[in-house]
């Protein structure tokens, strides 16, 4: 891949990955962390994608997974945030994630990650299924679930 072409790759996916490192990680820095360190994979390998969907669904399930290893491990747990969440969610500067962004983040990893790539990324119930090797009719009852309690959470406005 030339410069470029990478610049172009980033442009394009940017947002996209930090989105998915931000509802994992939960803070700016880290999410920035790991949305960099998603792009040094693709930079390090060969990776060769055969078009911009297919491309986005690679980056968006090794974000996800590079997000998941950071948050078992051992110092992560050990650790807090400088800030409070929640705190930080409130906040006037920050609202540009909303108070559905700020449920959605609070649903477990299961469920927040089968929401995010139906709502925020667009893909379908069979096409998620297949990126995180899942039965189609699991992920419809884990959007079902996140539903309900997205709606709960929210006061019954869904």
């Amino acid at each position: 891949m030339t410069d470029n072409e990478f610049a172009e790759f980033y442009k394009r996916n940017y947002m996209t990955v930090y989105r998915i490192c931000y509802i994992f990680m939960k803070d700016h820095a880290e999410a920035e962390d790991c949305t960099e360190d998603t792009f040094v994979k693709v930079l390090t390998g060969s990776f060769t994608f055969e078009n911009e969907r297919h491309e986005r669904a690679w980056l968006s399930v090794a974000a996800a997974n590079l997000c998941k290893d950071r948050l078992k491990n051992w110092w992560h747990s050990k650790t807090s945030p400088i800030e409070d969440y929640e705190k930080e969610l409130k906040t006037e500067e920050n609202d540009q994630y909303g108070e559905l962004t700020g449920e959605v983040m609070k649903l477990p990893d299961k469920l927040k990650e089968v929401v995010f790539l139906y709502y925020y990324i667009g893909y379908q119930t069979d096409e998620i299924a297949t990126l995180l090797k899942r039965p189609a009719s699991t992920i419809r009852n884990q959007m079902r679930d996140a539903r309900k309690r997205l709606k709960k959470a929210l006061g019954g406005e869904l």
